[in-house]
């Protein structure tokens, strides 16, 4: 045995016996060292987080050790050597929510890079507040703290939503959870309607059945009605070992008469229990087709037996800066490279621009920027073009509209104009310029009396 090694494996011992929480990770990202004050407080073992990867993500899911593992990941500031005091909600894994303060400290090697980072964590009291960490790692723990109170009051770990209107839409996604009745979402492109559908379809009891996606505006016709009638009958293939369990038919308003006709039949000659749940998806409201009688009545009422409004992101600002970080913290996923958060001035553009794609549009400008940076924030450089153009583009607004004068003023602007082109013409001959006018030479001169229009005497009259 080497020497000194003996002292080391004691040393070991005695801090994984401590109930200090702390932990190491290395310059991988990967948890060495987990010690006994981290197992009681988050109820896992050291053998099951020791070797695992963290990212820079907030997880809620308490069966997976890589949500504890997210959720003590340092920030990427820390492993550049800067010590950092980070407020954090943890969770463990008999689904507590532990409000902490991780006090991370860089370990440098003899050419001062980051070899370890040393995390000890600190609980708080419920009647202590978070401290006021810099505004990406803030956003971060509200990140969390907010997805904790989703999943805890109403089971949706993957839905970030503060906003009032969003928080209707979780009632109604909570009550429909417990039906097996038809649901009907309608609202802008890229609201995240079939993201909610699959929540519904994912949180019920039918969740080991498979989930069927088809859209109505993609699928020519034929296809989409052979589609249909094969889930109905349970006509499948080895590609489809399980039952359905929910169909999905999203832009359900340029569905045919003769597919409706089909849906509704089997709904009307099935016992509900048989029946595979139908939940659809349309950009707007179908009560106008309904009122143009473009959508069969019976159609209409079997699918919007409960119908979701969702808001479009513009309706959304209190949750826009959240659902930022949480896209960006969905890009750190199994990535080397992690970024924490925004640079000032980010999120405030964010919230000038209009974001007509919704949260489809959001997702991709977060996964462009995160692909262009090389820093450990999201900075204006590294935002795709279009979102700059957009905002220069409202910034700018329409075009100033020329100021009403009154029409004698105007009409006299534009009779002195012209008569002053013919003179020009003319080379001030008042004759030839009277002819080019369409006046006599006596009104001409009136004219210009009038609108003191003068000469230079030199010149021909």
């Amino acid at each position: 045995m080497k020497r000194g090694s003996g002292r080391r494996t004691r040393l070991e011992t005695r801090l994984s016996s401590l109930d200090t929480p702390l932990f190491l990770v290395d310059a991988s990202r990967t948890v060495q060292f987990f010690n006994q004050g981290c197992e009681k407080i988050l109820e896992w073992s050291a053998e099951e987080i020791q070797g695992q990867t963290c990212d820079y993500a907030v997880d809620t899911d308490t069966d997976e050790c890589e949500s504890v593992c997210n959720l003590l990941c340092p920030p990427p500031e820390v492993f550049k050597g800067s010590r950092s005091e980070v407020p954090r909600y943890l969770l463990s894994r008999s689904g507590k929510t532990l409000p902490c303060v991780i006090r991370y400290s860089p370990l440098l090697d003899e050419n001062q890079q980051t070899k370890l980072v040393l995390g000890i964590i600190d609980r708080l009291d419920s009647t202590q507040s978070l401290p006021i960490a810099s505004p990406p790692q803030q956003l971060h723990a509200e990140l969390a703290a907010l997805r904790l109170s989703l999943r805890n009051r109403f089971r949706f770990s993957s839905i970030v939503a503060k906003n009032d209107a969003m928080q209707r839409v979780l009632r109604q996604l909570e009550l429909a959870i417990n039906t097996t009745q038809p649901v009907h979402f309608w609202g802008e492109p890229g609201t995240g309607k079939e993201h909610l559908a699959r929540v519904i379809h994912f949180e019920s009891e039918q969740r080991r059945k498979i989930f069927i996606p088809l859209d109505c505006d993609i699928l020519p016709p034929l296809e989409l009605k052979q589609t249909v009638k094969k889930i109905f009958q349970r006509d499948f293939d080895e590609s489809m070992p399980l039952e359905p369990g929910v169909l999905f038919l999203a832009h359900v308003e340029t569905l045919s008469r003769d597919i409706q006709e089909l849906i509704l039949s089997k709904y009307q000659s099935e016992t509900p229990k048989d029946n595979i749940r139908l939940i659809t998806a349309s950009s707007f409201s179908l009560q106008d087709l309904l009122d143009r009688e473009l959508i069969l009545p019976e159609f209409f009422y079997l699918i919007t037996t409960m119908e979701i409004k969702v808001p479009p992101l513009r309706d959304r600002r209190d949750d826009l800066e959240l659902l930022a970080q949480h896209f960006l913290e969905n890009e750190n996923r199994y990535q080397e490279k992690q970024v924490s958060g925004f640079a000032p001035g980010v999120l405030s553009l964010f919230q000038d621009y209009f974001w007509p794609a919704n949260l489809d549009e959001l997702t991709k400008i977060i996964q462009a920027a995160f692909q262009a940076t090389s820093e450990l924030l999201i900075t204006q450089e590294s935002l795709p073009l279009r979102i700059k153009t957009g905002i220069d583009a409202r910034t700018l607004g329409p075009a100033l509209s020329t100021a009403i004068r009154p029409l004698g003023e105007t009409l006299q602007q534009v009779e002195t104009e012209h008569i002053i082109r013919a003179l020009e013409q003319t080379k001030n001959n008042r004759t030839e310029a009277a002819k080019l006018l369409g006046l006599t030479r006596a009104k001409l001169y009136r004219r210009m009396e009038i609108l003191d229009i003068t000469l230079d005497e030199k010149q021909p009259s």
